[in-house]
């Protein structure tokens, strides 16, 4: 079982698990909606929805398949001590600014999520 199954979420976390399901259920056109449906008649919601997250994370950054999205980073502080050369830096920097900006790690848009947060800080 890995960390991610045994974790709990906030609300904040299971609001992004909820939404990056629904964006890829709610598009049939979507090249995941069956093999999510399949996942969630045999897997965990929590396991399925954080594939789900990823899988969108992967989408709206552009990710090559060796780079990992932000939600599969733990603890973001301890890769960015490890310096540039660490190969999941990128993803732990932007993991660390969407924390910053309470951005749920599952936001299927992380950049557009901090911007959202950014202009909610803002008006206020």
């Amino acid at each position: 079982m890995t960390e991610q199954q045994t974790m709990t979420t906030s609300e904040d976390d299971h609001a992004a698990l909820e939404l990056a399901l629904s964006r890829i259920l709610g598009n049939q056109q979507h090249s995941q909606h069956e093999q999510i449906k399949a996942k969630l008649v045999s897997e965990p919601w929590a396991d399925v929805a954080a594939f789900a997250a990823a899988s969108e994370q992967i989408d709206a950054l552009n990710l090559k398949p060796w780079q990992s999205p932000p939600s599969h980073i733990n603890d973001p502080k301890a890769v960015i001590a490890s310096g540039t050369a660490h190969p999941d830096y990128k993803a732990a920097k932007l993991l660390q600014r969407m924390l910053d900006c309470g951005v749920s790690k599952y936001a299927p848009d992380p950049v557009l999520a901090i911007e959202k947060a950014k202009l909610g800080r803002a008006r206020r």
